[in-house]
């Protein structure tokens, strides 16, 4: 087994031949190590139980002092696992070179190692890649994650053993995927610490890596990237970096069978530093993207390897996003974004301190969401950019015949702060066919490094909630989808940083007159008014929301609701009930009451006077008392268990009749000797006009009947047909 730094080496296998004046070393090691995921992920490796490092180097030594070649002959290298396994002696592969006489004694090699040296070779082959935790071969399989071929180096020595300096000359590293590392020249080390390097990047195609990152975004293309690099330091600082396109273009997906070209036409970042000078610029330059382009200096002293937080700061950068849609991408599934943007920015102060002069603006600006039901257009914005402050001049959206406004700004620097004013006039939140939402109302939000402020007061101004169809299915907030061609995330051991931020949040929601729910059975408009907070960081809701002329179907039948009360206290997932739905134009108070919880709601018949729950299902069902009238109800009954059966929704019964236009339709037993069977149907035209018809299946004629309610408890009815009649009933209660 071997060592490297404080990690042991499951496996090793090397052969070192020759002599130190010309030797040969061949190795192969596993790593108990991975390559960092960022990495990992931009270059596609497929993540095993360690990394595997194969080394062919032929090398020479040369001591400081002339003729002092040390002859010291290397005859054999160890190999070994630390899984067990048995160390074996490797054959010499090369005959010994042999040393004048001279250097063979030991006061000789340890004068000259005592006076240093150079070490000069040249690495035949270099290969890295994942290793599986198996022996290893006795040749690399597999994927290579990078590889190098006839890469000379050259490594001084001082006298004690340090290492003085370390060169490689030019060579090419290729690397997974494709791209290539090639340098023309690289050294460390040196009086001065010195560095040198002139490399280049080449074959980076971009579309592979975004791709990567961001997998849901459809990224595609041919765009090609390169990087130049040009560093020397050593008691001065000079660097050039350029990233630039070198080719090609990039793609979004837009749509399920749609792709969106960003026609890239330029696309460069450099980074130029020079006596102490440092420039950045930037240009970019596509057909859907727009136009940005900018330079920003910062000025220090000539040694400096960075700037630091005091290097004063100037410098310039205007920007123009024709076309906001293309970064719909990296929004939320469902979204999509219109509109144009537009900036105009000066920078003074220093790195630590930016100092920031401009304007931004645009126009057009637009988000929907057909699923949601949120269409917000011709939005136009405009804000002025002064030092340290960022004032809002204008920021209008507009959705349906409503607006929202903001007015405020914004601190930068070390400490800072937004402070905005809304105004928001008949917006219209939401606009889906079964979810309508115009609100208009006022409100304030603070937010600083020390507390966050929110307060306002909203006023419903119409809406509609229909809750007869469902949403589509969605996955709970706790399922998390991983592609297959996408490595899981590394585990985030970092607590989250703690924050001692007051949160103060007081929104007043008055529900208006104007607003309905609709669905499930329940029909009704709302009214009350909520006040939410946020106590110690946590959403509660405080108020009472009353029904305004409500009815519920139930039982196969259509009710009042006298009682609507939702409470809230806290919390806003679980708030009380209080509810009482009574079927109208009957001589008694009969219905059904819901109270507890939405969690644990409780219903049961209700009646006043009270009676049995058999008496109840009976006035409910059939509108009377049991054997008040002498004929089987058999067919209601029914309904009322198959309204049962179909829970919130609404049976196929009374779908069909309602379909038809009616309020009653019913088979039954006529209740004489001959049991005949017994169609009746009926409509309730007004509150109180009530038209019927029924007809045995066995006659030649029907009868047709017009109910008039005079009265609570007076009733008028009149038959046609077989019978011929003309009815007044007066209904009295004996106590």
């Amino acid at each position: 087994s071997g060592q490297w730094g404080s990690q042991k080496l499951p496996s090793l296998t090397a052969e070192l031949s020759g002599t130190l004046a010309s030797h040969r070393l061949t190795a192969q090691a596993a790593l108990p190590l991975l390559p960092p995921p960022a990495l990992a992920r931009s270059l596609d490796l497929v993540a095993q139980r360690g990394t595997r490092l194969a080394l062919q180097v032929d090398g020479a030594w040369t001591p400081q002092a002339a003729g002092l070649l040390p002859s010291a002959e290397v005859t054999s290298a160890a190999s070994g696992a630390a899984s067990g396994t048995a160390s074996r002696t490797a054959s010499v592969a090369a005959p010994l070179r042999q040393a004048p006489a001279a250097a063979t004694t030991p006061g000789a090699a340890q004068t000259s190692a005592a006076q240093g040296g150079r070490w000069t070779g040249s690495v035949r082959s270099l290969e890295v890649a994942g290793w599986n935790g198996e022996v290893l071969p006795a040749e690399p399989s597999g994927r290579p994650w990078a590889q190098a071929k006839e890469v000379g180096a050259t490594l001084d020595f001082g006298a004690t053993g340090q290492l003085l300096q370390a060169r490689l000359d030019a060579g090419r590293l290729t690397l997974a995927g494709g791209p290539r590392l090639r340098w023309d020249e690289a050294i460390y080390g040196g009086p001065s610490g010195r560095i040198t390097l002139k490399a280049s990047v080449e074959n980076l195609q971009a579309a592979a890596l975004l791709a990567r990152w961001q997998p849901e975004v459809g990224w595609a293309g041919d765009l090609e990237v390169g990087v130049d690099i040009d560093i020397q330091a050593a008691e001065r600082f000079d660097a050039d970096i350029v990233i630039e396109r070198r080719g090609g273009d990039l793609s979004v997906q837009d749509g399920v069978d749609k792709r969106l070209a960003l026609g890239l036409t330029d696309l460069r970042l450099a980074m130029n530093a020079h006596d102490g000078t440092w420039y950045f610029t930037q240009a970019l330059a596509g057909r859907t993207l727009g136009e940005a382009g900018g330079a920003i200096r910062l000025r220090t002293t000539p040694e400096r390897r960075w700037p630091e937080p005091q290097a004063p700061l100037d410098g310039a950068v205007q920007a123009r996003v024709a076309n906001l849609g293309v970064w719909g991408a990296w929004v939320p599934p469902g979204w999509r974004l219109q509109g144009e943007l537009a900036t105009q920015a000066q920078f003074g102060g220093s790195l630590g301190a930016p100092e920031v002069t401009g304007r931004l603006a645009g126009s057009g600006l637009g988000a929907r969401n057909l699923l949601l039901g949120v269409n917000v257009r011709d939005g136009e914005v405009a804000v002025r950019l002064d030092g340290q402050q960022a004032t809002v001049e204008n920021f209008v959206l507009r959705a349906g015949d409503g607006t929202l406004r903001l007015t405020g700004g914004a601190t930068l620097g070390a400490q800072p702060s937004v402070k905005l004013a809304m105004t928001a006039d008949k917006l219209q939140v939401l606009g889906r066919i079964d979810r309508r939402l115009v609100v208009s109302g006022q409100g304030s939000f603070l937010l600083d490094p020390a507390q966050l402020v929110l307060d306002g007061q909203l006023r419903v101004d119409s809406g509609l909630f229909d809750a007869s169809q469902g949403d589509a299915p969605t996955l709970d907030e706790d399922v998390v989808v991983r592609r297959a061609d996408t490595p899981p995330p590394a585990p985030d051991t970092a607590a989250a940083p703690a924050t001692n931020r007051r949160v103060d949040v007081q929104v007043t929601v008055d529900l208006g007159t104007q607003l309905q729910l609709r669905g499930r059975g329940l029909g009704t408009r709302l009214a009350g008014q909520l006040q939410v907070a946020a106590p110690q960081g946590k959403l509660a809701i405080n108020g009472t929301v009353n029904t305004v002329s409500g009815t519920y179907a139930a039982y196969g039948q259509k009710m009042v609701i006298e009682r609507g009360q939702v409470a809230f206290s806290g919390p806003p997932g679980n708030p009380r009930l209080d509810v009482l739905a009574l079927r109208p134009k009957l001589d008694v108070e009969v219905g059904v009451e819901i109270i507890g919880s939405v969690h644990a709601p409780r219903v049961r018949l209700y009646s006043n006077p009270a009676m049995s729950d058999t008496d109840k299902l009976s006035w409910l069902v059939l509108g009377r008392a049991p054997g008040a009238a002498g004929r089987a109800d058999t067919a209601l009954l029914q309904r009322a268990a198959v309204a049962l059966l179909s829970g919130e929704g609404e049976s196929g019964t009374d779908k069909a009749i309602r379909k038809l236009g009616l309020d009653e339709l019913s088979i039954r037993q006529s209740d004489d000797d001959a049991q005949e069977t017994v169609v009746s149907l009926g409509k309730q035209i007004t509150d109180r006009w009530y038209v019927g018809y029924e007809r045995s299946v066995n006659a030649t004629e029907g009868t047709w009947q017009v109910i008039y309610r005079a009265a609570r408890r007076f009733t008028l009815r009149l038959e046609s047909g077989l019978d011929q009649s003309l009815d007044a009933i007066w209904v009295w209660e004996v106590p």
